[in-house]
């Protein structure tokens, strides 16, 4: 004890102090330990509740980000299909159209062909009757008279001149 009092401790003080805190145990124990293991036991289950929910939403997050992902490149993928589709149908529409004009072109150029030669069939029953109608006059002309060497010049000339004048009305 002299050992106690030199350190300044009283060992009276010392052992009261000793049963206090006992005694302070010992109703804790008694009266609240038991709710205050509860309440830490129930604290730590809503906090590794609170972790779990955490990890859930993030694991639906993360499944969420790759469904969305898988449905993007979908798309991407319809969208270059689609237009793949819609060169080829344009390109279609073209050949359509270079083939039609084609085949317009080849019917004008055969009208024209038949066109020209109407006209040149025309031209040449023209032509036909005006030199009948002139071989006729001359043949009158040779009917009707003597033909001497200066008439049957005159004739020929007059002839010829009828013929280049029907040609250049054509």
């Amino acid at each position: 004890m002299e050992a106690l009092n030199a350190l300044g401790l009283e060992p009276r003080l010392l052992l009261t102090q000793v049963v206090g805190f006992l005694i302070v145990l010992w109703l804790l124990k008694r009266f609240a330990w038991d709710k205050l293991l509860a309440f830490v036991e129930k604290r730590r289950e809503t906090i590794a509740a609170e972790f779990e929910e955490i990890e859930n939403t993030r694991a639906d997050a993360e499944s969420l980000r790759t469904k969305l992902a898988e449905e993007l490149d979908g798309i991407e993928h319809t969208r270059r299909v689609r237009i793949q589709e819609a060169v080829h149908e344009a390109n279609e529409i073209a050949a359509q159209i270079k083939e039609g004009a084609r085949k317009e072109a080849v019917a004008l150029r055969i009208k024209a062909n038949q066109d020209v030669e109407l006209e040149m069939d025309k031209a040449n029953a023209t032509l036909r009757d005006r030199m009948t109608a002139a071989v006729m006059t001359v043949a009158e002309q040779v009917i009707k008279g003597e033909l001497d060497d200066a008439r049957h010049r005159r004739l020929i000339e007059q002839f010829l001149g009828e013929v280049n004048l029907s040609e250049g009305n054509r």
